[in-house]
């Protein structure tokens, strides 16, 4: 009957999986053109584009995996682009903001650090539905990791407008992509810093935890699925492949070595790290997964 009732499951669960996949690559390509064109477009169909984004993302989740985004989080992601939005629209760019010397670099630390409590609040909630209750420290570094790769990500997709579409400077300067790569960091450290502090002192004052166990990084492997496993090792590897172009920046600035000449060699760094991330994390994911299937059978010969 047990077997029956796998067999008689199974289908929906692969069909749950593959619309999942799904969702998560028409709105990955979706808020890719988004970003690709944004300077582009006059700010009402930019508006319009997000607002679009937006609603889909939410009713996906709220009808189809029967999570309902808070307000802040749908907030959150309709600020990170509206910093780029407004200052397109009253022509902030290429003047000081602030204490900073020009307001791009307020626009990645802002866009960034708020794209970070969307990821936060995204990877809390699917990990907590596969029975994950990740602890604070595991729920920071894999948030970081994700949030700070979109970054990297939207550093080569300026990349690829310029090489593609040609009608439009993305990269001005040879330092413009580690300088938003460094201020990209700085938002996503603090904001999911904040977060993660929220959602600590949230799980403190609940009275009864649902279901789960708590996983630390010495139950990483073992824990989580070997898709998302795949992707972490991903995030987290062009992670630092990004800092190291942003210790290429300041070893550049301060001592006089020559590592950036062109505008765009940063960028054409990331596209090729990303790459072999990539490369690099499905290996590192199929000997995991490998080792661990050992294991288990090891422990249960009869299983």
């Amino acid at each position: 009957m047990a077997d029956a009732a796998v067999a008689a499951t199974s289908p929906r669960r692969v069909w749950k999986q593959v619309e999942f996949y799904t969702f998560c690559v028409f709105s990955f390509v979706g808020k890719s053109i988004l970003l690709m064109r944004l300077p582009y477009r006059e700010w009402p169909i930019n508006t319009f584009y997000t607002c679009a984004l937006l609603v889909a993302f939410y009713c996906y989740f709220r009808f189809r995996q029967e999570i309902r985004a808070p307000l802040i989080v749908v907030f959150a992601l309709a600020a990170a682009v509206a910093a780029d939005i407004l200052g397109n629209k009253f022509g902030f760019y290429g003047h000081p903001f602030g204490p900073l010397r020009d307001y791009d670099e307020f626009a990645h630390f802002a866009g960034s650090g708020f794209s970070a409590i969307a990821a936060t609040w995204l990877i809390r909630a699917g990990t907590r539905r596969m029975g994950l209750r990740l602890k604070p420290p595991m729920l920071a570094v894999i948030s970081t990791s994700v949030a700070f790769t979109y970054c990297g990500w939207y550093e080569i997709l300026e990349l690829w407008d310029e090489l593609f579409y040609g009608d439009f400077v993305r990269i001005h300067t040879w330092d413009d992509t580690p300088n938003d790569l460094f201020y990209d960091f700085l938002g996503v450290i603090l904001f999911v810093a904040v977060t993660c502090v929220f959602f600590a002192r949230k799980d403190r004052r609940e009275s009864n935890k649902e279901g789960g166990s708590d996983v630390g990084f010495k139950a990483l492997f073992r824990s989580l699925p070997r898709d998302f496993l795949t992707f972490c090792f991903t995030t987290f590897a062009f992670g630092i492949c990004s800092w190291i172009e942003i210790f290429k920046l300041f070893d550049q600035r301060w001592s006089g070595r020559v590592h950036f000449v062109g505008n765009q060699d940063c960028a054409i760094n990331l596209q090729w790290e990303l790459a072999s991330s990539i490369g690099v994390a499905l290996i590192a994911a199929m000997v995991i997964g490998r080792t661990t299937s050992r294991r288990t059978l090891i422990a249960n010969p009869e299983g």
